[in-house]
């Protein structure tokens, strides 16, 4: 996409003229990575990166801006340069290293080479844009762990690159955030024009422990001068100083977290030799062969370019980083770094790589398995290599896991990946719940739904350790699973509905709390919601939960009431199930509403997602409820729901379609009148898993009512 920004009428003149000397690569919009708004989500709080990347890759270099949040970068603001490790649509941020500037004349202060910014152009393959302030075009795409940079000066003399190591988005981009440089290495070898170094890091989302990033740097042209300054922990950088006969400099950037001959070998494997048009053509097709998996046929161009960019971001993160482990790690080790983190994740992203890229899945758990081998510990936020103690809910890769089992993925070390989730049901659980098999407050943080994530884990490794054989563990885990029980207070009224999940103590005590008062991160009783949330939040019992509120009657006025007034917060992931309960109630049309009104009313392209979009978890719930199936991640069913395009199809890995079809007999039609699967009708408004495995046609046929 092409966006523009205000310029001074000098700038305009010499874009026209740069347009004409130096055109950009006509990129045909027809393709579905041309149809991904990289601008999407970058603005406001969804905090996604605007810069290109590989799926899953290791790297995403992208521009980073003046108060540019926790991806780095906001449109409209002067760019300060260009990082080359980001994380993507978090709520809190991380990396921003080996930060590349090109300048006219030389300035490493931070704020000291700021440039207004003009004919941005942004796809998930090739970024370029025009800094005004030096008349310097940048141009960069990316390789699994490599970006080549083009610079091109219109000015004859004077040009530089700055090259930062210190420089981090926690320490200088989003300084909320909280980061250092500890150090680090910069050399240069003049016979292979390569810059080569490391820097080490601590600050940003996840461990507070420190990581190093290591890098090579390749130039295509001999420097007038090179020069390096290094003041130990408070600057590092090299001043690149260009003949003036160079007006074009290509840098190919290898990155690794493992050394600087990994960081070597990864230039000679993936960038050597190939030009910018030639790296971004293979990130290109590589794109169009991922975003191909789904093809939608239908809907205005906004609808399909809202889909390809929620995929899109389905894709992004964790980050593939195998062969690349830190050096205490064998260099064999299966290895995904960058969850950010699973307690997002299990929900939507993994269910959606599950129907469309199952290596990846089984890849993922395979390197779970090696992370506890290797750690101990498998937690649900991992990144640069480190386990983080912090749980925003309950042992969540069990979830990913289970659904992998009970979806019979393959390709991961089933009695490995048994093992881990086993001994997280035994060992690794809270102590107080483990030692009385539900979770009392204690004044500590989020009692309440740590407790029925808790049931939920256990209620998925019940599932494996029985088709595992263990009966006795999965009896044990099936019957602890209905924890969640023991605080759910029947007599706890809120807004004219009674019982809801609230704290108890030991003794049996309850404590009185107001369900409708939300809470914040790491703090008593409920993380990131309320009762009202966390009350739904039963996936594996919510016939017992209706029963528990009163029958279905009063379930529907609940949830419809809690919708309606914004008790219930759909836009985080603990929500997302909610409307789907109304299917028990015999309500599916209000599933159908309120699934519509929050992809209509929260995602578009110009305001992004309704929060963070959270590592791809909120991209595949929209990609979900577009498709018409929505899972119950840890289980082996879909829900049914109104598709959002007249003709799709899933393209998944085994070479299998899904093929779904829509019959409206007007465009407003919403409620869906029959479903049929390879010819005959459904009974229910909800499949398994093993049903489309193989392939499938379905198609709905809708109705006003």
């Amino acid at each position: 996409m092409n966006r523009k920004f205000n310029s001074s009428l000098p700038a305009v003149l010499f874009l026209i003229v740069l347009l004409i000397v130096f055109p950009d690569k006509t990129f045909a919009q027809n393709n579905k990575a041309d149809m991904v708004d990289m601008f999407m989500g970058v603005q406001g709080n969804s905090n996604c990166v605007i810069g290109p990347q590989l799926p899953h890759g290791s790297i995403n270099p992208s521009p980073q801006t003046l108060k540019g949040k926790h991806g780095g970068y906001v449109p409209g603001q002067p760019i300060r340069g260009f990082g080359q490790l980001h994380v993507s649509g978090t709520g809190w941020g991380r990396y921003g290293q080996i930060f590349i500037s090109p300048q006219v004349g030389f300035n490493p202060a931070e704020d000291g080479h700021d440039s207004p910014v003009s004919a941005e152009k942004a796809t998930p393959y090739y970024y370029s844009a025009l800094l005004d302030r030096y008349k310097i075009k940048a141009e960069v795409s990316p390789t699994a762990h490599c970006a080549i940079y083009r610079f091109t000066f219109f000015n004859k003399s004077d040009n530089h690159v700055l090259l930062d190591i210190a420089h981090n988005i926690p320490q200088h981009i989003a300084p909320e955030i909280g980061g250092k440089f500890l150090g680090g290495n910069i050399t240069y070898d003049d016979s292979t024009r390569t810059i080569s170094g490391w820097g080490e890091y601590m600050g940003g989302f996840g461990s507070a422990k420190p990581y190093k990033v290591f890098f090579a740097i390749k130039l295509d042209a001999t420097p007038a001068r090179l020069q390096i300054t290094d003041k130990g922990k408070t600057a590092l950088f090299a001043d690149v100083s260009l003949p003036n006969t160079v007006s074009v400099l290509n840098l190919r950037v290898g990155i690794s977290f493992r050394n600087v001959e990994n960081a070597r070998n990864f230039l000679g494997k993936e960038i050597a030799g190939g030009s910018l048009e030639e790296i971004a053509d293979r990130a290109k097709a590589i794109w169009e062969k991922t975003l191909g998996s789904i093809k939608v046929t239908g809907g205005n161009s906004t609808d399909q370019r809202l889909f390809y960019t929620t995929l899109y971001h389905s894709f992004v993160m964790p980050r593939d980083r195998t062969g690349d482990a830190p050096a205490d790690w064998p260099i064999s080790t299966t290895y995904i770094d960058d969850h950010y983190c699973v307690w997002d994740t299990w929900r939507t992203k993994y269910p959606l790589m599950v129907l469309l890229q199952e290596s990846f899945v089984a890849k993922t758990i395979n390197s779970f398995v090696e992370r506890y081998a290797h750690n101990g510990v498998c937690n649900p936020t991992f990144t640069s290599g480190l386990d983080w103690e912090e749980k925003q809910g309950g042992d969540d890769v069990d979830n990913v896991i289970t659904d992998a089992f009970v979806k019979n993925v393959k390709g991961f070390n089933r009695t490995k990946a048994y093992k881990l989730i086993k001994d997280h049901a035994l060992h690794t659980r809270s102590n107080d719940y483990l030692r009385l098999g539900w979770l009392p407050d204690t004044g500590g943080k989020m009692s309440c739904s740590y407790n029925v994530e808790y049931a939920y884990n256990d209620y998925c490794v019940a599932q494996v350790a029985s088709l595992m054989g263990d009966l006795t563990t999965s009896r044990a885990l099936l019957k602890r699973s209905t924890s969640w029980e023991k605080l759910f207070d029947p007599s706890l009224t809120s807004r004219g509905f009674t019982g809801f999940i609230a704290p108890r103590l030991e003794n049996g005590n309850r404590i009185k709390i107001d369900p409708a008062q939300v809470y914040g991160s790491w703090v008593k009783y409920f993380y990131e919601g309320n009762s009202w949330v966390y009350s739904l939040f039963v996936p594996h019992q919510f016939n017992r939960l209706i029963e528990l509120c009163g029958g279905k009657t009063q379930m529907v006025n609940r949830l419809t009431y809690g919708f309606d007034n914004k008790l219930i917060d759909l836009s985080n992931e603990p929500g997302f199930l909610g409307p789907f309960i109304y299917s028990y109630c015999d309500r599916p049309d209000l599933t159908f509403k309120y699934v519509i009104q929050i992809r209509h009313n929260n995602f578009s392209l110009e305001k992004g997602y309704p929060d963070n979009e959270d590592s791809g978890a909120m991209g595949s719930w929209y990609v979900f409820t577009s498709i018409g199936l929505f899972p119950n991640a840890g289980q082996n069913i879909y829900y049914l729901l109104p598709p959002a395009f007249p003709s799709i199809e899933l393209k998944m890995e085994n070479g299998k379609k899904i093929r779904i079809k829509t019959v409206r007999r007007n465009p407003a039609d919403s409620v869906i009148k029959s479903v049929w699967l390879n010819g005959k009708r459904l009974k229910k408004l909800m499949i398994r898993h093993q049903d489309i495995a193989d392939g499938a046609n379905i198609t709905f046929n809708l109705t006003s009512k």
